[in-house]
């Protein structure tokens, strides 16, 4: 019997420290406010073995028909810093009573993307943690075009992207996202090249809670956009949170204030 004991205490003693090894080749990671409505494609400095899943629906209204849309993420780290995800977006829209003969968009799957993200750079002295990303895009036709004209793709986005966070003291976050976006579609003349500007601050506090504001910033065919985002996020268990966020664009725009949720579980 004691020798059994003996060996069950070696095996603890074992384990513990296999396990303190472990954690201590883990490379550093520093919690930042991941923005909700630009999110990343991971967490910064992620480790290998995270996954997460994020739901979101949104509401947004034009001055001709309303929007209801949403999305569904899959997050995962393949090694320590190196973060993939797949996301898929759908929308549906509607003619306000008002105006029932204006064009308005037809339903859809917008498309279907697949996004790398490199945290290059962690910085326990600085607190910023610097990374790269590539985001790849397949956009569908609406469900009208692909039942009555057969076609299915509408083009493809590539999208380099630049990510600088850093936290300033306890509870503030600062966040870059940025990078520009060519987009191919059939046709003589569809193809153009975009830019991509987000920047956003958030004060956090303990148990994964905080408030804050994104300025969205989007450069197409037709120029610059510009929405901001307040938004907030609360935790519901360790690994549940939600997230609400308002839309409120800026500039001469027929777009009005939209409302977004976003369910986020870490698995």
């Amino acid at each position: 019997m004691r020798k059994w004991i003996l060996l069950m205490l070696l095996l603890s003693i074992l384990k513990w420290s296999f396990a303190q090894t472990d954690q201590k080749e883990l490379p550093l990671k520093l919690k930042h406010a991941e923005p909700l409505y630009m999110d990343l494609i991971r967490d910064l400095g992620a480790h290998k073995g995270e996954k997460e899943i994020n739901v979101g629906l949104n509401y947004g209204r034009d001055q001709a028909y309303k929007e209801i849309g949403g999305f569904v993420e899959y997050e995962f780290a393949v090694a320590n810093r190196w973060g993939m995800e797949l996301e898929a977006d759908f929308s549906f829209y509607k003619a306000n009573h008002s105006d029932q003969l204006a064009q308005i968009p037809r339903n859809r799957v917008e498309g279907l993307k697949w996004a790398n993200q490199y945290t290059f750079l962690v910085s326990d002295r600085w607190q910023t943690s610097m990374a790269f990303a590539f985001v790849h895009e397949f956009r569908f036709h609406s469900f009208y075009s692909i039942r009555h004209q057969h076609q299915l793709m509408k083009g493809t986005a590539e999208n380099p992207v630049f990510i600088v966070a850093k936290r300033w003291g306890k509870h503030f976050h600062s966040l870059v996202y940025t990078g520009p976006e060519w987009v191919f579609s059939p046709g003589k003349g569809n193809d153009y090249l975009g830019y991509q500007l987000h920047t956003s601050i958030h004060y956090a506090w303990n148990g994964g809670h905080f408030f804050g504001i994104e300025c969205n910033q989007e450069k197409d065919m037709m120029g610059w956009h510009t929405v901001l985002h307040p938004q907030m996020k609360l935790a519901l268990a360790r690994n549940v949170a939600i997230g609400l966020i308002t839309g409120m664009p800026l500039g001469n725009t027929t777009e009005k204030i939209s409302l977004m949720t976003r369910l986020v579980v870490e698995l």
